[in-house]
This record gives structure tokens, C-alpha cells and sequence, in this order.
């Protein structure tokens, strides 16, 4: 494993399960102790609820998302930055209609042995050591957030379901 990578030769990989619409792309590299992951997400995008015991930066480098943490949503554009405490629950939602491009990182590392093509940066002397290394949760989380997203968002949840409907039309 290399020590340094140049991004363009990082296979893409699709990480992330969906709720809603859209594609996300994504490029992580991995030590022992955090990742970074660029991932782009497409229009209509929206991840499900989950949480992790790792803490986790996000910076938005081009276009805008919805970032929803456990009770709060706010809408990240270009030059932003958040961060989301260890096991809080989160997910995106990208309501625009261009791509947005986030740089993520997670301390300590998000299992990178379960995401699809990322490179570990490392000495070829060097053993890796992924002990800390954390999963992603995903099931048994109760938020329901269509609640959270129509209260944030100044709607209705009927609302917003219908402006929803009419998206996938």
C-alpha cells in the first residue's frame, strides 16, 4: 500500500445506503486511526438515519446538501464546514439540482475493509492496524426523519411528502 495516492487513481466506489433518489459516489483513503472520503452526491440524494462511534468533519467544496443531525438540519453550501459528534444521528439530503462535493473525515477510521475501494496510506513496512476502526449503524435507530427534514424545511410532513411525489414524477 502506498504511503501517498493521487486521487484520480482511486477507483470510485458507492458506499452509502440510500433512502431517496439520487447517487453517491465516493473516494476514501484510510490510516489506522481516521479516513477521508470525498464523495459526491447527485440530485435528490438522501442517506439513511445512522450513527457511528467515530466523530466526523464534514466541508462542502462545491454545491449545497441538507446535513440533519439528530434533531437539527442545516443547509451546508460551498466553504462550509459541520461537525457531527460521535454517535449522533445523522444523514444528508441533497435538494438542489447539481452534484455537491464533501470532503468527510471520521476519527477514529469507518471500517474501511467494508467500503468499496478504499486505499489505505501506509509504509510498505508498515503493518496496518485497524482496531479502533468502527462500523456504521444503520438499523434499530428510531428517527423518523421526514418529521425532522418537514419541520426544519417550514413544512407539513403532508407537504412535504407531496412535493416528493411530484419530484418523482
Amino acid at each position: 500500500m502506498p504511503i501517498c495516492v493521487n486521487i484520480n487513481d482511486i477507483k470510485e466506489g458507492q458506499n452509502v445506503l440510500q433512502t431517496r433518489g439520487g447517487a453517491m459516489s465516493t473516494k476514501m483513503v484510510y490510516g489506522n486511526d481516521c479516513n477521508m472520503m470525498i464523495a459526491v452526491r447527485g440530485p435528490g440524494y438522501h442517506s439513511h438515519p445512522h450513527i457511528h462511534d467515530a466523530e466526523q468533519i464534514n466541508y462542502v467544496t462545491e454545491g449545497e446538501v441538507w446535513v440533519f443531525i439528530n434533531n437539527d438540519g442545516f443547509l451546508m453550501k460551498a466553504g462550509d464546514l459541520c461537525r457531527i459528534p460521535r454517535n449522533a444521528v445523522h444523514w444528508a439530503w441533497n435538494r438542489s439540482g447539481g452534484d455537491v462535493t464533501l470532503i468527510e473525515v471520521h476519527a477514529p477510521a469507518c471500517d474501511p475493509l467494508v467500503r468499496k475501494n478504499a486505499v489505505g496510506l501506509y509504509f510498505d513496512d508498515e503493518t496496518p492496524d485497524l482496531s479502533t476502526a468502527v462500523d456504521t449503524l444503520r438499523d434499530g435507530i428510531d428517527t423518523d426523519p421526514m418529521e425532522i427534514e418537514a419541520r426544519v424545511l417550514g413544512m407539513t410532513v403532508e407537504e412535504l411528502k407531496a412535493e416528493l411525489e411530484a419530484a418523482a414524477e
